[in-house]
């Protein structure tokens, strides 16, 4: 098994980006159908924030709004944070741990968003370099 080093190793690309006067009925639908529980917005073409399932329970249906006229540029959370794709799992970890980040979004070098790393997957990733470590261990 290799041992992920950095974010681009363990991230998920799998990214919706739409457009800020998307409804949120399209977000949802959008959403649903690539399996994702976030989408990234933009904004003239530029990534802005992100809106996430909890986004729309929070922020829309409890203060009972209309899904089809609420746009995600009203409802997202900005600004976007991203990383390089070479920061190392310790350093996500600490970004996402104790700084209280669900998720970060990965850029090349030229910028653009190709991945996303959530506190679930760089935990999982952690702890599956911990168990692969005390497997070596077991056999040595």
């Amino acid at each position: 098994m290799k041992i992920p080093i950095n974010v681009e190793e363990m991230m998920d690309n799998n990214i919706v980006t739409l457009n800020g006067d998307t409804s949120v009925t399209d977000a949802m639908e959008e959403m649903h159908g690539a399996g994702v529980w976030s989408v990234v917005v933009t904004m003239d073409g530029e990534p802005q924030g992100v809106v996430t399932e909890r986004d729309l329970l929070r922020r829309c249906f409890r203060s009972k709004q209309d899904p089809d006229r609420v746009r995600l540029r009203e409802i997202m959370s900005f600004p976007l944070v991203t990383v390089d794709r070479n920061i190392s799992i310790g350093s996500a970890l600490n970004l996402l741990l104790v700084d209280e980040i669900r998720r970060v979004y990965v850029v090349n070098d030229e910028g653009e968003i190709f991945g996303r790393v959530t506190q679930t997957g760089c935990l999982e990733s952690t702890l599956s370099f911990f168990l692969s470590l005390q497997s070596i261990s077991e056999q040595i």
